[in-house]
């Protein structure tokens, strides 16, 4: 088996992630970059397994997504996203994607979530990326269009849809250009409906941030039921940067491509 030391390293991030009540059975994955510029990922219905997983439930793809090794199952259908982040991000080493609650009731909402945290402010904006997913799969499934898969992915078109027809132009315009912020710290957004990213230098700060990512989350939605919907970043010292959340449904989306999909 190859890079088994860096499998047992990335298993035991699962495992604390799995522990902290991040990771659960809605899904996620996590990778890593390994030498040469491969990347170790988990593979898909992990989530559907509780997350008990071992060594052999990580598959190793190229750059491009080819199979270099696989002891188990294929990436999730999420690859694309993470082979686009490694493309985009040079010095990124390491990618946790969780559906962990409170980053996700803020993504569900289609809204940034605040830094109410000193732990949380070295992320800067942490944008809500669009896509109409339910329009996006069912629109591919009535009239599918060719999509270039990763060979390392299970085959799931109408889902890979979304991310390379409607998310890797929002990854291009928010988070690309972000790359240098690398050098000083990580970064984070989430996906409408779905879910929440960290992009760190290395697994366990990559962990980390998204531990920091949940907390703020968390400790927003606290503060909301304290304050009658109101959010405060800065209560004492910059009490005019507050956010309403009671109209949280009602406020216009973060840029994105929301406005203007690819047809499918």
């Amino acid at each position: 088996m190859k890079y088994e030391t860096q499998r047992q390293h990335l298993l035991t991030i699962l495992n604390e992630l799995r522990a902290w009540g991040v990771l659960n059975p809605a899904g996620g994955a996590v990778s890593m970059r390994l030498p040469g510029d491969r990347i170790l990922m988990s593979t898909t219905r992990l989530a559907f397994n509780r997350w008990h997983a071992t060594v052999n439930d990580f598959i190793v793809l190229d750059a491009d997504g080819r199979i270099v090794e696989q002891t188990a199952g294929l990436g999730a259908s999420g690859t694309p996203m993470h082979l686009d982040l490694y493309r985009m991000l040079p010095r990124a080493g390491a990618i946790v994607h969780t559906h962990a609650p409170y980053s996700l009731a803020f993504a569900s909402l289609g809204v940034s979530i605040p830094s109410v945290t000193n732990r949380a402010d070295t992320f800067g904006e942490i944008l809500c990326l669009h896509a109409d997913d339910q329009t996006v799969k069912a629109g591919f499934l009535r009239d599918p269009v060719e999509l270039e898969l990763p060979e390392g992915m299970v085959q799931r078109p109408e889902v890979a849809a979304v991310t390379l027809l409607h998310y890797r132009p929002q990854l291009v315009e928010h988070i690309a250009p972000r790359a240098r912020e690398l050098e000083r710290h990580g970064l984070a957004f989430t996906l409408y409906r779905h879910g929440a990213f960290t992009v760190g230098r290395q697994v366990e700060e990559t962990a980390d941030l998204m531990l920091r990512l949940e907390e703020t989350a968390k400790t927003a939605f606290l503060q909301a039921g304290l304050t009658n919907g109101t959010v405060y970043p800065n209560r004492l010292y910059r009490p005019e940067d507050r956010t309403g959340l009671g109209a949280a449904t009602a406020t216009t989306p973060a840029p994105s491509h929301i406005t203007r999909r690819v047809s499918v």
